[in-house]
């Protein structure tokens, strides 16, 4: 006997320590959660200025590579400097022609990415006026011990006598700055992902509505004395007989087309599928009259060659197969090409152990042109079971 755990179609695998069984082969339902979470860096930015006064007695006191540092300002919780070198950095720049003027990190011990921009107050205008370039990318200052990135980010200037001329008002220089500060990145909590609520599709809701105003309609229908108004492109769109018949050499352009070999009602829940890709008219009906409706739509799809008609009456058909049903369904299964609803009347007979005779005792004599059919039917499963074991043929067809 073949062990539980070892059966292809049980499989023992149940999550969260839960006890149950999934036939192999098939996946438990999922469902699709989806959240997000936002990264932001923000910029905090701060201004200070900071006025020289006296600013020819300044330089004329100091020597190169002396400067001045401006009281310290708060910018994103660190403090900061101007620095102004009135006679140039030659420690940085090797150069005492040029006044330089810089940023300074005041904060003990940290680490900060800013960007700056130093501006000189013109003398004329009066207006702050930027003595370098854009500082795009941020800065790394730093207050720890080198190796790590220097305190203080700056640039030198106009020569002494371009600064006195431009920007030295009343002996007094002033320096704007500007400092802006790169926050640390901060990431939101997780939250379910905004979904804007689509409705469903609503085509085939559209389509129904032409269909019953019969708004536009060209073209008309007569079954049995009934007349359906309708569209030729839609029809031609859904069905490659209905495109010829519509639209090729013969089409007929003036008068109804008649519609015979069929009953008004059948031709209406065709139009409804045309239109809607749905049986909806047929969901009311009691069992028996759903059947024999499928049975007369299976014939029309197969007539106007719409192949997902005849599987879905076909899928009907076979819900609803009794033994008194089962080989008039099987013969119409053969007569129209339904290959997967004859596979299911063959199944059904081997699961209810029917032979032959038994089934054409039931149907009467009424059946008996489907003599060949059934016959041809019966030898099928023979060798079927055959192929299985002689002796369960024997015992099968014997019942």
């Amino acid at each position: 006997m073949m062990s539980s755990s070892s059966s292809p179609f049980l499989s023992s695998a149940a999550p969260d320590g839960e006890h149950g069984y999934v036939a192999a082969g098939e996946q438990p339902p999922s469902t699709t959660r989806s959240t997000k979470s936002t990264c932001m860096t923000g910029t905090v930015e701060g201004h200070h200025r900071f006025v020289i006064r006296d600013y020819s007695r300044l330089r004329e006191r100091l020597e190169d590579g002396e400067y001045v540092r401006s009281g310290t300002f708060s910018v994103a919780g660190y403090d900061w400097a101007v620095v102004f070198y009135p006679r140039g950095n030659s420690y940085r720049y090797r150069d005492t022609d040029h006044p330089a003027v810089y940023v300074q990190l005041m904060t003990d011990r940290a680490v900060a990415a800013a960007t700056f921009d130093l501006r000189f107050v013109r003398a004329d205008s009066g207006k702050p006026w930027s003595v370098h370039p854009p500082v795009a990318a941020p800065h790394r200052f730093s207050t720890l011990p080198l190796p790590f990135a220097p305190a203080m980010f700056g640039v030198k200037v106009e020569t002494m006598q371009r600064l006195q001329a431009n920007y030295i008002c009343r002996d007094r220089l002033t320096i704007d700055c500007i400092v802006r500060v790169v926050g640390k990145p901060r990431v939101s909590a997780t939250a379910p992902l905004p979904e804007i609520d689509v409705p469903p599709p609503n085509l085939p809701a559209h389509l129904g509505s032409l269909l019953a105003g019969k708004t536009h309609a060209d073209v008309t229908f007569d079954v049995q004395g009934e007349q359906f108004a309708a569209h030729r492109v839609v029809l031609a769109m859904r069905s490659p007989v209905f495109n010829a018949e519509l639209f090729g050499p013969m089409s007929n352009a003036g008068d109804p087309i008649k519609v015979g070999d069929m009953q008004p009602a059948v031709f209406k829940v065709l139009l409804d599928f045309i239109y809607t890709d749905s049986l909806a008219a047929m969901e009311d009906l009691d069992e028996d009259t759903r059947r024999e409706l499928a049975r007369h739509l299976l014939v029309a799809a197969d007539r106007y060659d719409m192949d997902r008609l005849k599987l879905i009456c076909g899928n009907i058909l076979e819900k609803s197969l009794t033994a008194q049903t089962v080989a008039s369904t099987m013969a119409l299964a053969e007569l129209h090409g339904c290959r997967e609803l004859r596979d299911a009347c063959v199944e059904f007979v081997i699961a209810m152990g029917m032979n032959d005779e038994v089934m054409i005792s039931r149907h009467g004599g009424d059946q008996l042109h489907c003599l060949s059919i059934i016959t041809h039917f019966f030898n099928e499963i023979k060798n079927f079971c055959t192929g299985v074991s002689t002796i369960c043929a024997v015992i099968l067809l014997a019942q």
